[in-house]
């Protein structure tokens, strides 16, 4: 009940004396603004105590006794058991709440502190006034300008684009030279080996050759129904060019069709000397080597043990001496066959193509596991 009517007093008055407690004084406070909460307070009124005011101002017994319909003693007692049960909770609770008013606490020198609990606005002239948020204003560019740093982004973005595609193209093109140099310089030091057996890298032996077929000239294919092989006497005359042959003729001398020698007359110291007729040496026959004994130019129904494939017969000569300097006894070269271009180095030659399988193991320990058989 005196609660009540403390808390009414304070809207009018900016004192209020409670008799043998203290007096609360009210304050005026202006409008604040919050930077943490951003809020905006309007004016209002504080309250704070001093608890020296204790003598009894009539003020707080006059109101309870009016509104009460009782008599100033009556009111007075009632106000002083509001003061003892307040003493008493701050003994025993080391507190005491005046609601919507405030709290009364003892601090460590059993001094009485207030604090002013803000729930209700006191002040007459902030009715109604409540407490505004203000969020914070985000400062933006005028409407043309953000649309010119747009326009503007999106043309860096494009000059971007294009940058990245030359980078690409050049780390393309880069990457691809450096495989080919790779690959040359590969090919270069496989080269440079003279017994590189070249019957491994059959898929490649045709960029390896000497030279290329003409696209020109279409090779016969030998699966059509008019196809016609080489004869015997073609491929026995067409390897004949490839082998060296020896005409040795005597120079010199001029011949009649009789076969006889002339010599012409000769006038010394006005004489004619008298015509000699001598005979004619014959002429020396045009003598046509044979072919080596290592080289096979024509199908012989045997089958060979293949070491190699060149395609040039020098290559294949040059390999076949190294191989004889390694100690090997029989070394031979078969002359290519149709549809091939290599010369091909056999290291042993069999009468029937089981033997030749039944030996290539052996063969193959020795020389490696390229050897192949070739039924000739």
């Amino acid at each position: 009940m005196v609660e009540k009517h403390i808390k009414s007093l304070l809207y009018d008055h900016d004192c209020v004396i409670i008799p043998e407690f203290g007096g609360l004084i009210a304050r005026y406070v202006p409008a604040c603004i919050n930077p943490v909460k951003h809020t905006l307070s309007p004016p209002s009124k504080k309250i704070a105590f001093n608890e020296k005011l204790v003598l009894n101002d009539g003020l707080l017994i006059s109101t309870i006794a009016h509104y009460n319909r009782i008599t100033k003693d009556e009111a007075q007692q009632r106000v002083a058991e509001f003061v003892h049960k307040a003493k008493s909770d701050l003994q025993q609770e080391k507190r005491f709440e005046l609601s919507d008013i405030g709290i009364f606490r003892y601090n460590a020198e059993r001094r009485l502190v207030f604090e002013h609990t803000e729930a209700d606005n006191m002040l007459e002239e902030s009715f109604g006034l409540p407490e505004l948020s203000a969020r914070p204003v985000k400062v933006q560019e005028p409407a043309v300008l953000r649309t010119l740093i747009r326009e503007r982004q999106q043309e860096l973005v494009e000059e971007k684009q294009p940058l990245r595609r030359r980078i690409k193209r050049a780390y393309n093109l880069a990457a691809g030279l450096a495989l080919a140099g790779l690959s040359v310089s590969a090919f270069y030091f496989l080269s440079l080996q003279d017994n590189y057996n070249l019957s491994s890298l059959s898929p490649v032996a045709a960029f390896t050759s000497t030279g290329f077929s003409n696209p020109a000239v279409a090779e016969p294919n030998r699966y059509t129904a008019d196809y016609v092989p080489f004869t015997e006497e073609e491929r026995t005359g067409y390897y004949a060019q490839l082998l060296p042959t020896a005409i040795e003729a005597q120079e010199g001398n001029e011949f009649d069709p009789a076969g006889t020698s002339i010599a012409s007359g000769v006038v010394v110291d006005g004489f004619e000397s008298e015509e000699v007729v001598q005979e004619a040496t014959a002429p020396a026959e045009v003598v046509e080597e044979a072919a080596p004994a290592h080289i096979i130019y024509t199908k012989d129904g045997r089958s060979y043990l293949i070491s190699g494939g060149y395609a040039r017969l020098e290559n294949a000569e040059h390999y076949r001496e190294t191989l004889l300097e390694a100690g090997h006894e029989e070394v031979n070269i078969l002359l290519p066959q149709p549809g091939s271009r290599l010369f091909r180095v056999a290291l042993a030659d069999f009468e029937t193509p089981e033997e030749a399988q039944e030996a290539l193991n052996n063969y193959k320990q020795k020389f490696g596991e390229t050897l192949w058989v070739l039924n000739n």
